[in-house]
This record gives structure tokens, C-alpha cells and sequence, in this order.
């Protein structure tokens, strides 16, 4: 199989086959210190990097407070619903109504203050401009309440950039995680097997061969098996943060209880390069916010009066039909 979208060009350095060399003459000039290079090495060989306590409660707790407040609100920004797709929040039926817990908001951080600091909060900057050498940049974000419960999967298939390689993702914990809740596994050192071919040497899902996503977490999941690789479990606490390669694979656990919340937010990083344009808005320059180092592209301006009429209406229709 070939592609174009890892070719070695178009490589973060740290994946690149000079790494070593260029890590050395940074180590020389001082521009990466003892602590970062141990760090680099280890993203490199296990694909993971897991700071614990990275994030203040204080502000996950603003974050939490102010997702219950838009399930009150409804403001203008997507739930992607099991069975239902992506819908807009003045749509989607009350959380005791729903028949599974397996919903998450979609890109919170276009309402929600609390959400673009934790996206553009220093520690996590930090790490990326490490990991990538330029300006990194939020492509979207998951607000999940309860353990997504999904099947092993590498992310670059789906969540893409303009340059393929150029993906992070990031989960933050909103509470201590419980091992009946569905915990987040992973599989060190899975960014490293030979890839899926989706068709025609493509890497990329084209977003319509759903029979080919059961073809690809089949694949993943005994690529790493073949390989010998272990699954591990993110029994996180409040505040720890676990960022992933493009290609790591990983995804929930069952949940044991599925009373249990497990309340994380899961963002993905590209860079300015590598995704200049929203995904949302693809021929324009997207609003941005510059914070810490990082870039934040929001949503085109503010609601325009359709997507707040359809707020309006949604609430109205809750109120009158509420089981509807």
C-alpha cells in the first residue's frame, strides 16, 4: 500500500527516521532540556504521554456547571446521539428520555469559556508545540458524560487534517474514573502497526463505507495482538490528562455499572500548517482565539437567527410535548 498521508515529508519530527539526530542537536543547543527529551523518546516509542493533575479542579468544575447549564439552555452547538446522528442541542431529547448514555457534545468550546481554556490551558500547549515544532491548533472537541464504550480504532481515519499525520488527541478527566464506568484503554506502542488500506490505498475513511469500519476495528484490534502489545486502562483521577498519537489505538471499555458517569472532554490537535481551515467552514478564515502558544478556531461568528429560532422552537416543543 502507498499513501501520501504519512510519507516522511510530511511527519511531526519526532516521527521522523532523523529524530535521533535532531534531538541530539537540540539537547546540544539547549532548546530541549533533560526532562523534554525523556519525554519525546517515550511519545516516540509508546505513543502516549499521560502528565497526572495537569488540569485545576476549580476549572473542570466551571466546565461541568456550565454543560449543565447548556442541557438547561440549549445554545448553539451539535450532540452527536447513537442511533440518531449529530443533532443541534434544542433537538435532542432530555437525558432521562434517551434510551443509552452513549451522547456527547460536540465542540463545546464554540459556548463554554471553561472548555477553551482546558483546550488552550498552558500544560497541554506546552506538550504540543513539544511534540509538533509550531503552532498548534483545536480542531474540535467531545464532551462525553458516560464511556463512549467504542470498539478499538485509531483516530487519523476520521478526525482529519489537511496533513493527515498531523493529529494529537487529548482527554482530560472531569472526575475520578472508576473501573465500573468504562475506562478509556489504550495499547502502547500500537502507532507503530503497518496501517488499514481503506480502499484503493487510502487512509482516510471517506465517511460513507460504514461496512468498512467493522473491516478496520477488526483489523486494529488483532494487529495488536499479532504484535504482542498489552491493553492498559486509564483509571484516571480528576485533572490527569492522557494525550495519544494520530495513531494509537484505543477506545472504552464496557461499563460494568452503567449508572456510572465517567465525565471527560476529548479534544484533537492539528497544526496551523497541517489544518488551516475549520472543518465547519472550510472557505473561510476561521475566527480564532491565540492562547499560551495555541490556536482555537471557532465556529463562523455568532448564531445567525435560524440556528437561534430553531433554539427557541426546540424548547417551546419540549415543553409542550415533553415525552415527544
Amino acid at each position: 500500500m502507498t499513501s501520501s498521508d504519512f510519507a516522511a515529508a510530511t511527519l511531526p519530527w519526532v516521527d521522523r527516521d532523523s529524530f535521533a539526530d535532531d534531538l541530539g542537536a537540540r539537547r546540544a543547543s539547549g532548546a530541549v532540556g533533560e526532562e523534554d527529551a525523556a519525554t519525546l523518546e517515550s511519545w516516540r516509542e509508546t505513543g502516549y504521554h499521560l502528565p497526572r493533575g495537569a488540569v485545576d479542579h476549580q476549572l473542570i468544575d466551571r466546565l461541568l456547571s456550565e454543560y449543565e447549564e447548556a442541557w438547561r439552555t440549549r445554545p448553539a452547538c451539535d450532540v452527536l446521539v447513537e442511533d440518531a446522528g449529530i443533532q443541534p442541542f434544542a433537538e435532542v431529547r432530555p437525558r432521562d428520555e434517551l434510551t443509552h448514555h452513549h451522547y456527547r457534545v460536540m465542540d463545546f468550546q464554540d459556548v463554554s469559556e471553561a472548555a477553551r481554556q482546558i483546550m488552550l490551558h498552558p500544560a497541554v500547549v506546552l506538550f504540543l508545540r513539544l511534540v509538533f515544532d509550531e503552532t498548534p491548533v483545536a480542531m474540535q472537541s467531545l464532551l462525553f458524560e458516560y464511556g463512549s464504550e467504542q470498539n478499538a480504532h485509531q483516530d487519523f481515519p476520521y478526525v482529519q487534517a489537511q496533513t493527515l499525520a498531523h493529529l494529537v488527541g487529548c482527554w482530560v478527566a472531569c472526575e475520578d474514573v472508576h473501573p465500573d464506568s468504562g475506562p478509556l484503554f489504550y495499547y502502547p506502542g500500537s502507532h507503530k502497526i503497518a496501517k488499514f488500506d481503506w480502499g484503493d490505498g487510502s487512509l482516510r475513511w471517506d465517511g460513507k463505507s460504514h461496512d468498512r469500519v467493522a473491516e478496520f476495528e477488526t483489523y486494529v484490534a488483532g494487529a495488536c495482538e499479532a504484535a504482542g502489545l498489552k491493553r492498559r486502562l486509564m483509571l484516571a483521577g480528576k485533572g490527569d490528562v492522557i494525550f495519544w498519537h494520530a495513531a494509537l489505538v484505543h477506545g472504552g471499555s464496557p461499563a460494568a455499572d452503567r449508572g456510572r458517569t465517567r465525565k471527560s472532554l476529548v479534544s484533537h490537535y492539528s497544526t496551523v500548517s497541517g489544518y488551516p481551515r475549520d472543518r465547519r467552514s472550510p472557505d473561510r478564515v476561521p475566527p480564532r482565539i491565540e492562547k499560551n502558544g495555541g490556536v482555537l478556531y471557532l465556529r463562523q461568528g455568532p448564531p445567525g437567527p435560524l440556528a437561534r429560532l430553531r433554539s427557541l422552537l426546540g424548547r417551546v416543543r419540549r415543553k409542550i410535548f415533553p415525552a415527544g
